[in-house]
């Protein structure tokens, strides 16, 4: 069993804030703007007592959260992904809800097969 010294934490907390400081100094050299307001700090872990760090970018605290979505696909803080599973089933039956209202009056099977599988399925089957 590997402990891990109080030390040794705030080192590697210390190591990326300089690192958050050299990208941020990055962006303004490279005319790159950074909406610091939309950044957040997201520790991934497992452990029941995790160590949390207060991060900033320009001096502007980043706000904790609890999960992100990145290209449609939400991480969240224990990398359980129930909380992504259950947004793409909610959007499903939400477009699934919108076929069946607007095509109450078709007879055509194969056009509702055609829309089912574009519109519903395309989003089930995306990462």
């Amino acid at each position: 069993m590997c402990i891990e010294s109080p030390l040794l934490l705030r080192a590697d907390a210390a190591l990326l804030q300089n690192d958050l400081d050299k990208i941020y100094q990055w962006c303004i050299v490279n005319k790159l703007l950074l909406n610091v307001e939309k950044c957040s700090n997201l520790s991934f872990n497992r452990k029941s007592q995790p160590i949390f760090y207060s991060y900033q970018i320009n001096g502007i605290l980043l706000l904790r959260s609890k999960s992100v979505t990145d290209l449609g696909v939400t991480f969240d803080t224990r990398l359980d992904f129930t909380q992504h599973i259950d947004n793409i089933v909610f959007k499903a039956y939400t477009k699934l809800g919108f076929i069946k209202r607007n095509t109450r009056h078709f007879s055509g099977v194969l056009a509702l097969k055609v829309l089912f599988f574009t519109i519903v399925r395309s989003g089930l089957e995306y990462c």
